[in-house]
Parts: C-alpha cells; structure tokens; sequence
C-alpha cells in the first residue's frame, strides 16, 4: 500500500500528519509526505517579483523533519516538495504516485462552517481525485497559525 499526505505549514500539518503516520504505521505502508509550493509565476505579478527561495528553503527543512522524525518511528516514509497550483498539483502527484489514499487537512466545519464551501482546495480534491480521499480536520488555531514564512499558505488559488 501506498500513502501520500499533503502538508502546508508546520503548524497547520500535525494532525494530519499524526492520522497518516498512525494508518501508515499500523498498515505496514508506504508514506509520502507532500508539500506544494505555489509557483509564483502563476500566482501574479507581485508574487513573482518578489518571490525568493526561502520558501523552497522553509519547505525542505519541513518535510526533511517529518521525514526524520516518522522514520525513527519505523515508518517507510519519504519527502516531496512540487511546485505549482495547490489543489491540481496534489491531484497530478497522487495519480502518477497511484497511492491508495490521500490524507489532507481541512479547517473544522465549526469553526468556518462547512468546509467545501471555503475551502477551494478541499473542494478540487473532493471533485478531482482519483484515490480515496480522507480529510482530517484541524483546530481553529492551527488553521489560523501563521505559515512558516509568515503567510496563510491555504488561501492560495486551486486550480
């Protein structure tokens, strides 16, 4: 079996990575853990005039941790970092990876309302996905922590 885990920013991460770890463990499977780094190109203008590597830098010391930690707990794990639109570059990895199920994270339906209705990225992988999906919610705080380069990482465009 294979399993992928997308992540976004440290905080934001830990339950979904915790749920993935514990299924990965108890399964014997394979786990990949996932970060999408919106390309500036497509995100505009200003992105791109102002983009740098830190947030390529901050991603792979995140993943690389993840990575460590899940490995001493006897996982067969490895990191990816992609660049792209979030949602559709999530949906490319899992399909050419052929994972068996997708572990995402999603804001708590009460803390926002029903999630499909604010999250487009959650929404994209629901429509779009072609594995299991399991969603794995978070608490208001860690959905409202700031990112590892000080932005909100989820209110980046889907497609």
């Amino acid at each position: 079996m294979k399993y992928m885990v997308a992540v976004t920013s440290p905080k934001k991460s830990e339950n979904v990575i915790g749920v993935a770890a514990a299924h990965a463990l108890g399964m014997g499977a394979e786990l990949i853990v996932l970060r999408v780094i919106p390309d500036p190109v497509k995100v505009g203008v200003v992105a791109q005039l102002i983009s740098s590597e830190r947030p390529k830098e901050k991603a792979t010391e995140h993943i690389d941790k993840i990575v460590q930690d899940l490995k001493k707990r006897g996982i067969n794990v490895r990191g990816e970092i992609r660049t792209g639109k979030v949602a559709s570059t999530i949906v490319k990895a899992a399909g050419e990876e052929d994972v068996d199920i997708l572990f995402a994270g999603a804001c708590h339906p009460d803390d926002r309302g029903v999630f499909m209705n604010r999250d487009p990225i959650m929404e994209y992988l629901v429509e779009k996905l072609p594995t299991t999906l399991c969603i794995v919610r978070t608490t208001f705080e860690q959905e409202n922590a700031d990112d590892d380069n000080g932005e909100d990482s989820e209110k980046v465009s889907a497609g």
